[in-house]
C-alpha cells in the first residue's frame, strides 16, 4: 500500500491533481476581474467620487470602503449581488441608471478591490452565480 506522500509523488509525477483546487477554506468567491476593476477607478473617480469622497471615506453619501462600509453592509444583510442592484438602479444620485451596464459592473467591481475582495477570471455581471455569495459584511 502506497504511503500518503508516495501517493502525492506519483500522481504530481504523473500529472494528477489529488489535491483539488486551491482555494482556501472559507475564501469569498471572485467576482471580477482586475481589468473591471482597473476602469472602474476612472468611473468612480467621474462618477462617484464628489458624494463618497476620493478615498471611498463618505462625504455626503456613505463610505464605501472599510469598517464603516462593512457596518453598512452587515446592518442592511448586503451581498456583491445587492450592492449592484442599489448602485445600478439609485447613483449617481443626481442622475440614476444614467451609467452604461458595464460602468455599473466596473465601479462595483472597484468598490470590492477596493475592500479587499480578489479579482479572478470571471467578470462581473448582474447574472454572476456567485454575487448573491459574497457577503459584504465580513
Amino acid at each position: 500500500m502506497f504511503r500518503r506522500v508516495e501517493l502525492f509523488a506519483l500522481c504530481a509525477a504523473m500529472g494528477v491533481s489529488i489535491a483539488g483546487p486551491a482555494v482556501a477554506q472559507g475564501a469569498a468567491p471572485t467576482v471580477f476581474t482586475a481589468d473591471q476593476a482597473t476602469a472602474g477607478a476612472q468611473v468612480y473617480a467621474a462618477q462617484c467620487a464628489a458624494c463618497h469622497g476620493n478615498a471611498m471615506e463618505g462625504v455626503a453619501g456613505p463610505a464605501l470602503k472599510g469598517p464603516q462600509f462593512k457596518a453598512m453592509a452587515q446592518a442592511q444583510g448586503m451581498n456583491a449581488q445587492s450592492l449592484l442592484e442599489v448602485v445600478s438602479q439609485s447613483m449617481p444620485q443626481s442622475d440614476p441608471g444614467s451609467l452604461t451596464p458595464d460602468q455599473y459592473n466596473q465601479v462595483v467591481a472597484y468598490i470590492l478591490q477596493q475592500n479587499g475582495y480578489a479579482a479572478g477570471s470571471t467578470p462581473l455581471s448582474p447574472n454572476a452565480a456567485d454575487l448573491k455569495n459574497l457577503d459584504l459584511s465580513k
